[in-house]
């Protein structure tokens, strides 16, 4: 049986709201130069054939599953038409290990309410049945949450195929910037995740992924515990991880030091030594096994040694937490010269796993070709690389039709068995 559906609230839409830690709303264009909405799109076919149907389908719905907010919106678009909080069940599905959801069942009562209220009361669409959806989700996602995702769009809402996207690193680089190869560190609120691209169309090597505790609530954490440590007085303590994010992210925008606690209006100063040691020690610290830097240098290790340089030359930076951190890109360019660059810290380059980094770190600038400024807003880059991809055709390997939707059910098979070989054991 369907779940119930409640109805959404006005509230969630995000045309009139914005996000607590992204203060830029993206590119002014209100569309890409290739849109296609109301043209026929391509829907490739699940099976291992290579031939591809063309179907009079209008432009895809693309959603993106985040850890703080959930995007949504057409292919062909540069921007998201909704941004709404993600869902409290859903805020830790990029790590698999802390989801209280179980079964399939428990799945469908959050997802399918959630997608036809995303399809009715957001897009304002009668139905599904001429529109792809495509589906952008953490790479880590369980199965379960694929088979629900598919239930819920193909069974009950009708819609004639879903094409998952795991992770950011598969549509980044090719679709957002037209590379094949290169490094994607996609920093969030939970995590940051890196992962090396290249290969043919610009497809991720899924060896050499690496997460890392690092994303913004890391990061306010342990401000918030450095600045109650160092406090002069209890009314001044952070008490939350929601305030210290809230303050960080008023001190990046003003400047100021002194500040108001949002939940208790008590005056604060902030200072900003405690802020640069929080941010180094999440994310610029070599030392720190945890850290994105390390991260970073783990991922770049891992990749074939033929293709370092080149993955090397196209890094990009995105995410909610580029944005909410000032110069970003250029810290972790600053950190890397510091670690590898002739003053560089030499038990860094001692450590067996990054010494063979040296030669192609071992410069002033850091040795990254970091592609910056993005043509796209970090936070939604994403979306809008998928939103591009909704305007080819689409990939056969990661889409599930009606048919092969059917043909699953009557083998008692699931989506892993027919798409994302790679991700099977997830």
């Amino acid at each position: 049986d369907k779940p119930t559906i409640p109805t959404m609230a006005a509230s969630s839409s995000s045309s009139s709201s914005t996000s607590r830690y992204r203060r830029s709303s993206g590119p002014s264009s209100s569309s890409l130069s290739r849109r296609n909405a109301g043209h026929g799109v391509s829907v490739g076919t699940s099976s291992s054939s290579t031939t591809h149907h063309t179907i009079n389908l209008l432009a895809p719905v693309v959603i993106e599953f985040g850890s703080s907010y959930i995007r949504i919106g057409l292919s062909g678009e540069a921007v998201p038409r909704h941004i709404i909080p993600t869902p409290s069940q859903l805020a830790t599905l990029p790590n698999s290990n802390t989801l209280q959801i179980e079964t399939e069942t428990e799945w469908d009562g959050i997802l399918y309410p959630l997608l036809s209220n995303i399809s009715t009361d957001l897009l304002l669409l009668k139905n599904l049945k001429a529109r792809p959806v495509i589906i952008v989700e953490p790479i880590v996602s369980p199965t379960a949450f694929r088979n629900a995702i598919c239930k819920s769009l193909l069974d009950w809402l009708s819609a004639p195929s879903v094409t998952f996207v795991p992770g950011a690193a598969s549509v980044a680089l090719p679709y957002g910037l037209g590379l094949g190869q290169g490094v994607v560190v996609d920093v969030g609120r939970v995590e940051g995740r890196v992962m090396i691209v290249a290969g043919e169309n610009g497809r991720p090597l899924i060896d050499t992924f690496r997460a890392c505790p690092c994303g913004v609530e890391q990061f306010a954490y342990n401000f918030m515990e450095i600045h109650n440590t160092n406090s002069s007085s209890k009314t001044c303590d952070i008490s939350s991880v929601e305030d210290a994010i809230l303050l960080l992210e008023k001190y990046f925008v003003s400047g100021d030091g002194e500040l108001v606690l949002p939940s208790s209006g008590q005056k604060i100063q902030i200072n900003g030594k405690m802020v640069e040691t929080s941010l180094n020690d999440t994310y610029f610290d070599v030392a720190n096994p945890e850290s994105l830097l390390r991260c970073l240098l783990s991922v770049v290790s891992s990749c074939p040694i033929d293709l370092r340089r080149d993955v090397l030359g196209n890094v990009i930076f995105i995410g909610g937490t580029v944005e909410f951190i000032s110069n970003f890109e250029r810290r972790m360019l600053k950190a890397v010269a510091d670690a590898f660059g002739p003053a560089g810290d030499a038990d860094t380059c001692k450590k067996p796993a990054f010494h063979s980094l040296r030669p192609l770190l071992h410069n002033e600038n850091g040795g990254l070709g970091v592609v910056h400024p993005l043509p796209f807003s970090p936070s939604a880059f994403a979306w809008t690389a998928a939103s591009v991809m909704g305007t080819t055709v689409l990939p056969p390997d990661q889409t599930v039709t009606q048919k092969v939707y059917k043909d699953m059910k009557q083998s008692d098979s699931s989506v892993a068995d027919v798409c994302f070989d790679f991700l099977s054991t997830v």
